[in-house]
């Protein structure tokens, strides 16, 4: 699998900009927590990415439609390149507001589902019209290139982390900045899929309707997105606890912050590993296994005390790339293919609206009743 040509550079690509990405994830909560003392206007950045994401959620399937995926993913990282930069160069010349800061924001998520839609769909075009259609095979690569984005949650915290005790958080996001740009170059230069008529050929008339339809009027793909919506509900929620947890009760030292994370990213990486190599062995119980372990330890996240908090991160994190590989792989294959970019850009936009949800509430929860009840009701 990993001779396919493109996959390996997908692949880099993906760990690169993810990479930059958690370095946000710390940074830029940390920033406006720090600067403003505020859980709800930290809870407002963010949620205004999620609102771009929205926004640009269910058209994004026509766009990746007639653009085709790679094209897509190259605007993704060209226009979030500047975006990124442009939050610590304001900093430095003093004109950084929050409305600003919103509108950056809010500039980010509109780029963000066409582009994660966009890795999904090209994955069976880099494997080709026979191997694209093998479930196992396909579930692998998803696998892989989910395994990027655990691979740099263990390191881009930890790292992250550091950096914002050392440098500062607004600096560490020109690093976010360079990542989207050397990802550009990796997709431009190496991830070429396969000639032949992909999914989304610009050859073929794209079907019109909304991908929720599709979802919705197959009783399979209507429960795998509920439980999508859940799970993605329940994960931003926690990391949007985290920062407000370690500033409270765990010593206000980011690097903890990181750490916490961190082990969150080991669980991740080493599920990752269990999703590529046995993925295609699993039965039904197994996955169902997974996903209890994934929702039981958050209920230790009550403890509040370092060590207990990172063990039940690390536990949530083992059973994430086994569940998330499985979903979006049930996704793309129970899907005709000209139907796919509006399934998946539904796809996408199902768990944004859950981390929009999440971002949303989060804050004002936190604000009023504290990290327990919050985490309470995570893991309920």
């Amino acid at each position: 699998m990993l001779r396919t040509p493109g996959l390996l550079a997908l692949f880099t690509a993906k760990l690169l900009s993810t990479f930059g990405s958690w370095l946000t994830i710390l940074a830029l909560p940390w920033f406006v927590l720090i600067t403003t003392g505020s859980p709800v206007k930290m809870s407002l950045v963010l949620t205004a990415e999620f609102v771009g994401v929205v926004a640009l959620g269910l058209p994004s399937g026509k766009l990746i439609a007639r653009l085709g995926a790679r094209r897509t993913m190259l605007i993704g990282d060209a226009a979030r390149g500047p975006l990124m930069a442009s939050i610590p160069l304001l900093h430095l010349a003093g004109g950084l507001s929050l409305p600003v800061l919103l509108a950056v924001s809010f500039g980010l998520g509109v780029f963000t589902t066409p582009y994660v839609s966009s890795q999904r769909l090209i994955l069976p075009e880099l494997l080709g019209p026979v191997r694209g259609t093998d479930e196992r095979l396909l579930g692998r690569a998803n696998s892989l290139i989910d395994g990027a984005t655990r691979f740099a949650a263990l390191a881009g915290p930890a790292v992250g982390g550091v950096l914002i005790a050392l440098l500062g958080p607004s600096e560490v996001l020109w690093i976010d900045a360079a990542t989207y740009l050397v990802s550009f170059i990796i997709v431009l230069v190496f991830v070429r899929p396969r000639a032949g008529r992909p999914a989304t050929s610009e050859r073929t008339t794209p079907a019109s309707g909304s991908g929720f339809r599709d979802v919705l009027g197959d009783p399979a793909l209507r429960l795998l997105g509920a439980a999508l919506a859940l799970v993605t509900l329940a994960v931003p929620a926690v990391f949007l606890c985290l920062p407000v947890l370690v500033l409270n009760n765990l010593g206000g030292d980011p690097r903890t912050l990181g750490l916490l994370t961190a082990t969150n990213g080991a669980g991740l990486a080493l599920g990752s590993l269990v999703a590529i190599t046995a993925l295609s062995r699993m039965g039904i119980a197994a996955l169902t296994t997974a996903a209890a372990l994934l929702a039981l330890p958050l209920w230790l996240l009550l403890a509040q005390r370092p060590v207990i908090v990172a063990i039940g991160l690390f536990l949530t994190g083992l059973a994430t790339p086994i569940l998330a590989a499985t979903l979006i792989t049930r996704f793309t294959l129970r899907t005709a293919p000209d139907r796919r970019p509006h399934v998946l850009a539904a796809v996408t936009t199902t768990e944004n609206l859950a981390g929009f949800v999440a971002s949303v509430s989060v804050g004002p929860a936190l604000q009023f009743a504290g990290t327990r009840p919050v985490f309470a009701t995570i893991a309920a």
